[in-house]
C-alpha cells in the first residue's frame, strides 16, 4: 500500500507535513510522498536530482520542526523514535492528553478545503466558522437548524422542505417558491445544492461543517450573493473504520418512553489494497412530535398522530479508486427520505379590530374579505365549534396528511495531478421531491386540503486546475455548468364542509336552510396551479493568491457567469357537481378563479460577475490581518401572477460586502479570537412576500419580488480557550445591524388597512440584532480507560420580527436555547461512549418564522422551535 492512499491524497498539501508521523523515518518517507511524482522518474534518469530530492528532505524537516513547534507538538531527534500523532481525517490534531476530543479546534489547527486545497482555518483570511466532526456528534448537530446554535450570524427556518430558508447575517432566507434561488448557497462534498428544500434531511458521518460569510463564486460552485455552507463528508478509508451508534429518548410533550428512536453508523475499509476503499453509512431518525392532535372523531386515521415529528432515514455508499498515485477517483451515491407529520402551524391570535380601521369583521354583507376565521366558524353550520387558538403545543386536525420529502443523487469527482498542478473534474445529478397534502384551514370539518407537488432535478459540471503553493503566486482556475429543472404544482382541494366556511354572509343566510346545496357548492373541487422553472448556468472563474512579500498576501478573484431561465405557467380546475343555483355558484367562482392554458414567458439570458480583492498580512504565525472587498449577483427570474397568469419579471439581486478582520491564538495559544466587522449593501434583494389581492378571500397573494436595497454592518466575534488538557470552551458573538435602506413602497402588515407602508430604517425580518454563543467540553479520568465528560452549548438572540411584513404579531422577544450532556467514555482507544444529552434543556418555547392572519386563518406559528428533549446514546468504534 503506497504512501499516496495511506495519507488520504495530501500530497503536495502543505498541512501534509503537519499530518504526518513526526521523526527522521517518517520525514523521509513524506520527502518522496510530498514530492512531485515526476521527481521520481527523473531521479531514474538523472542522478542529480537525487541531490535535489536531498535538498526538499532537509527542507521538509525544517518545515515540520517549525509546525510542530508552532502547535506545541514535540520534536524528536534526527534517528530518535517518532512520537505517532493521532490524526482525525483531515480535521483536527490531538494533544498529548486528547482531553477534549476537539481541543485543535479551540487552537485554531483544523484543516478545511473551502478554497479547494487543505488549509489550516487560521491561515485563510476570510470570516469562517468551522464545527468538526467530534462536536457534530457529541452534541447532535445534524440538521441546519442544529448548526445555527453553534455558527454566529447563521439563522434559519426549517418547519418543513419547501419553506426552508437560510440567511446569513439576516439576509438570505428564500422560502416558498421555486424560481428563486438561494443567497446562502449549500454545497455538499463539492456539490451545490440548487434548492433551500435539498438541505431538509439529517447530515451524519460528516468530518465537518464550514461556514462562509460574504459573496461566494470566485472559486467553486454556483455563485451566492451572501454565503455558503460546506459540508464536508468523511472519505473512504484503506484501513478499517465503523461505528454504531444508538438511542432512545423522550419528549417535553410527556409520550410513552421512548418517544424517539434513532440510530446511526459507518463502515470504511479495502476492498482491495492500495486500490479501491468504501465507505457506507446510514441513518434512522424517528421522533415524536411535540404538537398533540385532540381530535377523536376519526378512529383509524390521524386521531393519534402527533404533529413535529421526525421520521426520517438514508445512507451513502462511496468507492474511492486509486490506480495510481497520480489519480484518483471517488464516487458518491447517496438517498435521504422523510415521511412526517410535520405540516402544520397551531393558530395564535385572530383579532377582532385592525389596528387602524376599525372591526375587522362586519355582519351581513356579501364581500369575503369582511370576515374572520372565528367568524366563519361560528356559523350555525359547525355546530359551536370553538377552534383551538392560542395553544402552541395542541392542534384538532382532521384532513392532513404525512410530508414526503426525497433527497437522492450521484457523484463522480476525478483528481489528476499533472506536474505542478491538479485538475479535478466533479459531475454530479441530484433530485428532490416534495409531496405535501396539508389541513388548510387545521379544523376536524372537511373544508380544504392544499399543499405543493415540486418534482426538480439537477445537472451539474465542474471542472478546477489548482496549482501547487509558489513563492510568487498560486492560482486556481475552473469551468462550472449547472442545469436545473422544476415542476411546482400548487394544489387546493375542496371538502363537503367548504362552501360553509368560504360563504360571504349572505351566500351562507340564502343557502343555510338547504345546506345541500351549500355542501354542494365546492366539495370534491380541486385547483391546480403549475410553474416549470428551468436554467441553465454556465460559469468561469478564477483566483490568484499574490505573494508579495514573505507575510504579505493579496488574494483576487473574477467570475462571469451566464444564465438561461425560462419559465410558464397554468391554472385549471377540476371535479365538483354541475350547479345551476347562483349563490352556489359565486362561493365556487370566488375559490377558483379563472383557469388559464399554459402561458410561456421569454427566455431570459444574463450576464452578472463576482469579484473579490483581499489583502493579509501574517504579522507572525499567531496573528494574522485581512481585509476584503466582494461582489455578487444573482441573475433576474421569471415568476407569475398566480391568478392570472401574467408575468411577473424579477431584477438582478446585486451584493457588495467589506470586511476588516484579524484572526489570532494568544495565552501560549490557549486563546483563539478571530474578529471582524463588516458592511453588506443588497440591491434588488429577491424575496418572497404579500401583496393585497382583494380578488382572493384571504385579502392577499403571496409573490416573488425585489426590495430596492438591504444594508447589514456589524461586528463578529469567534473563538476558544483551552482552559487545561481537559477544559475548553468555545464563544461567538455578533452585533447585526441589518435594516431596510430603501423599501418605502412595502405592502401593509394585516393589522394595517393600508395599500403600502415604508418600512425604510427597519430590521429587516428575522435578523435579531445581538447574537451570542457559548459552549464548554470537560473530561475527567476517573478509573482505568474510564474518562467522565460533560458539554454544553448556548445560544442567545435579541428580539426580532419573523414575519415577512413585519406585523406587529410577528414580534418574538429575545430568548436562550440550551443543548447539554453528560457521559462516560471508555476503552483504550476511547472506543466507546455512553452519554445522556438534552436539546432545549429548559423547554424555551420560540419561533423562527409567523404568518401573519388573514380572512381564512389566524396567525400561525410556522417555525416553532424543538421542545426539550431527553436522550441516551450508546456509541460503538469498531
Amino acid at each position: 500500500m503506497s504512501n499516496y492512499s495511506k495519507l488520504g491524497h495530501l500530497r503536495k498539501k502543505p498541512i501534509a507535513k503537519l499530518l504526518s508521523h513526526i521523526g527522521a523515518p517518517a520525514v523521509v518517507a513524506a520527502g518522496f510522498l510530498l514530492g512531485v511524482p515526476h521527481y521520481a522518474t527523473a531521479a531514474e534518469n538523472d542522478p542529480k536530482s537525487v541531490e535535489t530530492l536531498q535538498a526538499e528532505n532537509a527542507k521538509l524537516i525544517q518545515e515540520l520542526n517549525e509546525l510542530k513547534q508552532r502547535y506545541n507538538i514535540p520534536v524528536t531527534e534526527t534517528g530518535a523514535q517518532p512520537q505517532p500523532v493521532a490524526v482525525a481525517p483531515a480535521a483536527s490534531v490531538a494533544q498529548p492528553e486528547q482531553s477534549a476530543t476537539d481541543n485543535a479546534a479551540a487552537l485554531g489547527v483544523v484543516v478545511v478545503t473551502s478554497r479547494n486545497r487543505e488549509e489550516i482555518a487560521q491561515d485563510v483570511p476570510i470570516p469562517i466558522s468551522v464545527i468538526g466532526a467530534p462536536k457534530l456528534d457529541r452534541e447532535r448537530i445534524f440538521t441546519v437548524d442544529d448548526l445555527t446554535r453553534v455558527a454566529p450570524g447563521l439563522t434559519a427556518t426549517t418547519p418543513n422542505a419547501r419553506r426552508s430558508g437560510i440567511s446569513i447575517r439576516g439576509i438570505g432566507k428564500s422560502t416558498g417558491d421555486e424560481s428563486l434561488e438561494a443567497a446562502v448557497g449549500v454545497i455538499i462534498d463539492d456539490v451545490f445544492l440548487s434548492l433551500p428544500g435539498m438541505t431538509y434531511q439529517d447530515f451524519t458521518d460528516l468530518d465537518r461543517v464550514e461556514v462562509l460569510r460574504g459573496p461566494q463564486g470566485t472559486l467553486k460552485g454556483k455563485n451566492t450573493t451572501l454565503g455558503a455552507i460546506n459540508y464536508v463528508t468523511k472519505e473512504p478509508t484503506f484501513t478499517r473504520q465503523a461505528y454504531l451508534e444508538t438511542e432512545v429518548g423522550a419528549n417535553q410533550n410527556g409520550s410513552d418512553f421512548p418517544g424517539a428512536l434513532r440510530a446511526r453508523g459507518s463502515i470504511s475499509d479495502a476492498l482491495v489494497d492500495d486500490l479501491i476503499a468504501y465507505r457506507a453509512s446510514f441513518f434512522v431518525d424517528r421522533q415524536q412530535g411535540d404538537i398533540e392532535n385532540i381530535n377523536d372523531s376519526q378512529q383509524g386515521s390521524i386521531a393519534d398522530k402527533r404533529f413535529h415529528e421526525r421520521n426520517r432515514y438514508g445512507g451513502k455508499v462511496q468507492l474511492l479508486v486509486t490506480p495510481t498515485e497520480t489519480f484518483r477517483a471517488k464516487i458518491s451515491l447517496d438517498y435521504s427520505e422523510s415521511n412526517e407529520y410535520s405540516n402544520t402551524k397551531p393558530f395564535q391570535d385572530d383579532p377582532i379590530n385592525y389596528t387602524i380601521g376599525g372591526a375587522r369583521y362586519r355582519p351581513g354583507t356579501n364581500t369575503p374579505n369582511n370576515h374572520t376565521y372565528s367568524s366563519r366558524l361560528a356559523r350555525s353550520y359547525f355546530g359551536g365549534y370553538v377552534p383551538i387558538i392560542g395553544s402552541k403545543d395542541k392542534i384538532d386536525i382532521g384532513q392532513a396528511e404525512p410530508l414526503l420529502t426525497k433527497n437522492y443523487g450521484i457523484s463522480a469527482k476525478l483528481d489528476w495531478d499533472i506536474g505542478t498542478y491538479t485538475l479535478t473534474s466533479i459531475t454530479a445529478y441530484r433530485g428532490y421531491n416534495f409531496d405535501a397534502v396539508n389541513d388548510s384551514e387545521q379544523t376536524r370539518f372537511d373544508i380544504a386540503q392544499g399543499g405543493t407537488l415540486v418534482d426538480h432535478k439537477q445537472y451539474s459540471q465542474e471542472f478546477r486546475l489548482t496549482s501547487d503553493i509558489g513563492k510568487l503566486l498560486d492560482y486556481q482556475v475552473g469551468f462550472f455548468y449547472l442545469h436545473s429543472e422544476t415542476s411546482q404544482t400548487n394544489r387546493s382541494a375542496y371538502g363537503l364542509d367548504a362552501g360553509a366556511f368560504y360563504a360571504t354572509d349572505v351566500q351562507y343566510n340564502n343557502l343555510a336552510a338547504t345546506p345541500a346545496l351549500l355542501q354542494q357548492a365546492l366539495n370534491k373541487v380541486r385547483v391546480n396551479t403549475r410553474f416549470t422553472p428551468e436554467t441553465d448556468s454556465y460559469a468561469l472563474f478564477g483566483q490568484i493568491n499574490w505573494h508579495l512579500t514573505d507575510k504579505t498576501t493579496l488574494t483576487t478573484g473574477l467570475r462571469k457567469t451566464y444564465e438561461y431561465k425560462n419559465n410558464s405557467a397554468e391554472k385549471w380546475s377540476t371535479g365538483g357537481d354541475a350547479l345551476t343555483d347562483s349563490n352556489a355558484i359565486a362561493i365556487r367562482s370566488a375559490q377558483v378563479g379563472t383557469s388559464y392554458t399554459k402561458q410561456t414567458a421569454d427566455e431570459l439570458s444574463d450576464n452578472s460577475y463576482s469579484w473579490l480583492v483581499s489583502p493579509s498580512y501574517k504579522v507572525n504565525d499567531d496573528l494574522m490581518y485581512y481585509a476584503s472587498a466582494a461582489g455578487g449577483e444573482k441573475s433576474p427570474a421569471i415568476s407569475f401572477n398566480s391568478n392570472t397568469g401574467a408575468v411577473v419579471p424579477i431584477d438582478p439581486e446585486k451584493s457588495v460586502n467589506f470586511e476588516l478582520g484579524a484572526k489570532g491564538l494568544f495565552l501560549d495559544r490557549r486563546l483563539q479570537l478571530n474578529a471582524n466587522v463588516y458592511h453588506t449593501i443588497v440591491k434588488g434583494y429577491q424575496a418572497t412576500t404579500s401583496v393585497v389581492d382583494l380578488s382572493q378571500s384571504s385579502g392577499f397573494r403571496s409573490q416573488l419580488g425585489n426590495i430596492p436595497e438591504i444594508t447589514a454592518t456589524g461586528i463578529e466575534l469567534e473563538g476558544g480557550y483551552l482552559y487545561s488538557d481537559r477544559l475548553s470552551f468555545t464563544f461567538g458573538a455578533a452585533y447585526n445591524r441589518a435594516k431596510y435602506t430603501d423599501w418605502d413602497t412595502a405592502t401593509c402588515p394585516a393589522e394595517i388597512r393600508l395599500g403600502s407602508c415604508d418600512n425604510t430604517g427597519k430590521q429587516i425580518v428575522g435578523a435579531p440584532k445581538l447574537t451570542g454563543i457559548i459552549g464548554a467540553h470537560y473530561v475527567q479520568p476517573i478509573w482505568g480507560d474510564l474518562k467522565a465528560q460533560a458539554f454544553f452549548s448556548t445560544v442567545i438572540r435579541s428580539k426580532q420580527n419573523v414575519e415577512n411584513l413585519l406585523s406587529e404579531f410577528g414580534e418574538q422577544s429575545g430568548y436562550s436555547v440550551t443543548d447539554a450532556g453528560f457521559g462516560i467514555i471508555g476503552g483504550k482507544k476511547d472506543n466507546w461512549e455512553f452519554n445522556v444529552v438534552g436539546k432545549n434543556i429548559f423547554d424555551k418555547v420560540y419561533t423562527t418564522s409567523v404568518n401573519t392572519y388573514n380572512n381564512n386563518s389566524p396567525v400561525g406559528y410556522d417555525g416553532l422551535g424543538q421542545r426539550r428533549y431527553i436522550g441516551v446514546v450508546l456509541r460503538n468504534k469498531f
